[in-house]
């Protein structure tokens, strides 16, 4: 089947249903994996906890720039989940957010409010946690160079452990053992 441009940008899961199960899925790899997942899962931790460090400089940020901003990012933005955020969500034992905060690449994201988003920063895609404007990397760059240096630092090394993470979790979860084991599952065995 052939995709049109516009396809490829809307994100998966656009419907309650797909985002369901996409969700219930992963939950059970997850469940089922569990003594197999050690690694995926301090990988997962691992970028919580450099997270965490990240979002007290980014919250320091968006205090000084986003409540005077003429054009708020966020209502023009249009993020979404990828498996790699749902991955990270369900190996740290995360609530998962009701649904996708967008169904096509135009909408509006559904989790912004007056005051900011409704969603904690550990919860939102990963995009959304690490995004800076124009005007927040200037005043990094400008003033706290050793701030900007920081933060740089520390994001990409969370996208390299994220991107390991899912790795390791495709990785098992793609194993003979445990597509054997989803197999006699479905096999009533």
């Amino acid at each position: 089947m052939r995709y049109s441009h516009i396809e490829r940008l809307s994100p998966p899961w656009r419907t309650t249903a797909s985002w369901d199960e996409a969700n219930r899925i992963i939950r059970a790899l997850v469940e089922r994996q569990a003594s197999r997942l050690g690694y995926a899962g301090s990988l997962a931790s691992s970028v919580y906890l450099g997270l965490e460090i990240g979002f007290g400089f980014l919250d320091e940020l968006c205090l000084e720039t986003c409540p005077h901003c003429p054009d708020p990012c966020c209502l023009s933005a249009s993020p979404w989940f990828d498996y790699r955020d749902l991955v990270f969500l369900h190996l740290n034992h995360m609530d998962i957010p009701p649904r996708q905060p967008v169904s096509t690449w135009k909408a509006t994201c559904c989790y912004i409010r007056p005051r900011g988003c409704t969603l904690d920063r550990f919860f939102r895609p990963w995009i959304c946690t690490w995004y800076m404007c124009a005007v927040q990397t200037a005043n990094l760059r400008n003033r706290r160079i050793g701030q900007w240096k920081e933060i740089s630092r520390i994001f990409s090394e969370m996208k390299a452990r994220r991107k390991e993470m899912e790795d390791e979790f495709i990785r098992v979860i793609t194993s003979s053992r445990a597509v054997k084991m989803l197999d006699n599952e479905q096999d009533g065995e």
